[in-house]
């Protein structure tokens, strides 16, 4: 079974689920993604363990501070054994590129989140911006390409956009829904249809891990990319 370069989102607490689902599927996915969820209250030595899987490891930590913060909190990330890790890039162009210079010290990939996929046009008019969502994803991919980022994690709706703004840029998306599949994500779209809009990275979490058996859904999945 190909895994057709799908990350599982690992949204989960204990190290008994993430090990148990790991040793399910593992074989069939490019990557292990660790979020806030079980970042907070795993250890070091725990977030470690995952190296056995030997799949890089994606540690979604979203940082998001003052450029001495950022910095050094991506260097702390040296001794967990991670391939790639999340900024958020309204951390801003100056920021941006002191955290990749550190990043690239400790052959680590950045990942500039733009804008989240439970956001819409509206949830950025309440938030005070003045651009709609396309525009200001334009904006901050402009800022991921002048700093060199690895990648950006983005909206499958905005891969095509983004790839002719900067065709470097890896897109690694979340937002990957089966069908008639509802939760508070707005600008969602199968796996298919990601791939086929530029995706290089599927970030699928729930749709393989929420209910029945995750190696069954995730072949599901793997099966309806063309």
């Amino acid at each position: 079974m190909r895994n057709k370069n799908i990350f599982v989102a690992c949204d989960v607490s204990s190290q008994k689920e993430i090990l148990d689902l790991l040793e399910l599927i593992h074989e069939d996915i490019s990557g292990i993604k660790i979020g806030l969820q079980y970042i907070t209250q795993r250890s070091p030595e725990e977030i470690r363990q995952l190296s056995k899987f030997k799949k890089p490891i994606f540690y979604d930590g979203k940082f998001f501070d003052i450029k001495n913060t950022l910095v050094e909190s991506i260097k702390s990330l040296k001794y967990l054994n991670v391939s790639y890790a999340t900024v958020h890039l309204l951390n801003g162009l100056d920021a941006l590129k002191a955290a990749n210079e550190a990043a690239q010290k400790i052959d680590l990939k950045l990942l500039g989140v733009s804008v989240l996929t439970s956001l819409d046009d509206n949830d950025l008019e309440s938030l005070g911006f003045n651009s709609n969502v396309e525009n200001q994803v334009k904006k901050l991919i402009k800022i991921a390409n002048e700093a060199k980022l690895y990648g950006v994690i983005c909206s499958p709706l905005e891969t095509k956009m983004i790839k002719k703004i900067a065709p470097n840029l890896k897109c690694f998306t979340p937002g990957i829904r089966m069908e008639n599949n509802n939760n508070e994500q707005k600008r969602v779209m199968n796996a298919n249809e990601a791939i086929q809009s530029g995706s290089d990275c599927l970030i699928i979490g729930r749709p393989i891990t929420a209910k029945g058996n995750p190696k069954a859904n995730l072949k599901n999945i793997i099966s309806s990319i063309d």
